[in-house]
């Protein structure tokens, strides 16, 4: 693994770090090849039950290294297409492996999240933020170019049309404060705060039945391109399997009993 990806884990609870502070957190394409493979490890690691993605230094990401030398390609090849084959091979897979990850992800946004950093962040389950944050897409005004990883699926749904759209187009900078406000970020924190903040929302989320986060986040998504019948039928179908799961079981043993579930067994 790169150091450019910093990753520790106790108790159940990771914590990937992006760990370029120099630049803010750019990620350079070795930077993004690292944060893949660490992912897809995490992905297939049972001891695990939450991930906390946060920024070394501060900064939390400054977006994509655009003008990183030594990036290959063919001869004859422009920026454009060099830059698209980067996105389907690393960039776009990065996003998809936090959707599909089987465990809950908890963003701990510490300073500036720009760019492709702001796709990351909001590729999360949960997204904090210290009180000094901030999110900026200077994609349109800056660069001639859209968000990208994911950016124009969240942000209309998050934000609305109107501000989804007019912070795109003047890349004015949103605080920590306007995104909760907003509805584009679960809460802001004071700095000092943020790290055990996350803590705390990573044990509770790991301490909930296996795979529920997961059932959660797909059932959410699945419901923006289905109609309300559609989506009905899915809920009625993930219902049949999941009320059939130990997971409800063991909740419904807990309630008739009156104690704290207890959906992960203590290892000797």
């Amino acid at each position: 693994m790169s150091d450019d990806i910093a990753f520790t884990h106790d108790g159940g609870i990771g914590v990937l770090t992006l760990n370029r502070p120099k630049s803010l957190n750019s990620l350079s394409l070795g930077a993004i090849k690292a944060l893949l493979e660490r992912l897809r490890a995490i992905a297939t690691d049972d001891s695990l039950r939450a991930l906390i993605v946060t920024g070394a230094g501060r900064g939390f990401c400054a977006g994509w290294q655009l003008d990183e030398g030594g990036v290959p390609g063919l001869p004859d090849e422009t920026m454009g297409v060099r830059q698209a084959h980067l996105m389907q091979e690393y960039f776009n897979p990065v996003i998809q492996a936090m959707h599909d990850l089987p465990i809950p992800i908890v963003a701990a946004v510490n300073g500036v999240s720009a760019g492709a950093g702001v796709s990351i962040a909001l590729a999360a389950d949960i997204v904090l933020a210290a009180d000094s944050a901030s999110f900026v897409l200077t994609f349109a005004p800056k660069l001639g170019l859209i968000p990208d990883l994911g950016a124009t699926w969240k942000l209309p749904r998050l934000l609305g049309w109107a501000r989804a759209q007019a912070v795109t187009m003047l890349g004015d900078r949103i605080s920590a404060a306007e995104a909760v406000q907003w509805g584009m970020i679960w809460r802001c924190v004071p700095d000092l705060d943020l790290r055990a903040a996350a803590a705390d929302i990573a044990e509770r989320l790991a301490a909930a039945p296996p795979g529920v986060c997961r059932e959660v986040r797909q059932a959410y998504a699945a419901a923006q391109v289905r109609d309300l019948a559609a989506q009905m039928e899915f809920e009625r179908l993930r219902q049949r399997d999941l009320l059939d799961m130990p997971s409800f079981a063991e909740g419904m043993s807990a309630f008739q009993q009156k104690r704290p579930p207890r959906f992960h067994p203590s290892k000797p």
